[in-house]
């Protein structure tokens, strides 16, 4: 795996992450019920569909500001 490779599985990782308990900061909004859940299949595929986006974009714009391509 090559660093921009590393960067964009990194990026992803930590990026689902957050989007996910932002998910649940939302679902949770109006409601007693606290407990984490992943969101509904259809959504998590958009959601990990727009992350990998951006990952793949931070990634080649690591790449390029560090000059290691």
């Amino acid at each position: 795996m090559n660093k921009k490779q590393k960067v964009i599985a990194v990026t992803f990782g930590v990026f689902m992450t957050e989007a996910i308990i932002h998910y649940n900061f939302g679902a949770h909004k109006h409601t007693n019920d606290k407990k984490f859940k992943l969101p509904p299949t259809k959504d998590l595929l958009k959601i990990g569909g727009i992350v990998l986006v951006f990952s793949i974009l931070n990634g080649y714009i690591v790449s390029k500001m560090t000059n290691n391509n």
